[in-house]
């Protein structure tokens, strides 16, 4: 869905970030992306060259101020990257602490999922890819 309203939907002028409902649908497309890439822990031998780009772009390796994810609010971005980052750092208490700060940005179904990714720190299943 992200891809068809990126590629087909209305876009400014002279660039391609969509406008009205469609970067609406795209934000909500990355955050659930993002915050699913997180509960599935794909190692990197399975994870899709597209879920990477996703990744890359919450890294703060490759963080440039200039090239950040357009359609998401400059704070929606840095708190889903500090989740991406504690993720990977294994910071349950970091996690824990976004949680509350992202709670009010996101719908119920991202909180859900927000949420399944802190249990999933504090209590693992086993059951990621």
């Amino acid at each position: 869905m992200q891809l068809m309203c990126q590629e087909r939907g209305l876009q400014l002028p002279g660039t391609s970030t969509p406008v009205g409902a469609f970067l609406d649908i795209v934000a909500k497309c990355e955050i659930s992306r993002v915050l699913l890439l997180m509960l599935l822990e794909p190692p990197p031998q399975k994870l899709l060259p597209e879920h990477a780009q996703t990744l890359e772009r919450y890294a703060w390796e490759s963080f440039d101020p200039h090239s950040q994810v357009t359609f998401l609010p400059e704070n929606v971005f840095l708190l889903l990257q500090s989740v991406v980052m504690a993720c990977q750092e294994k910071d349950t208490e970091s996690l824990k602490s976004l949680q509350p700060e992202l709670w009010p940005l996101l719908s119920a179904e991202q909180n859900h999922l927000l949420h399944l990714v802190v249990q999933e720190r504090i209590t693992p299943s086993g059951q990621g890819i």
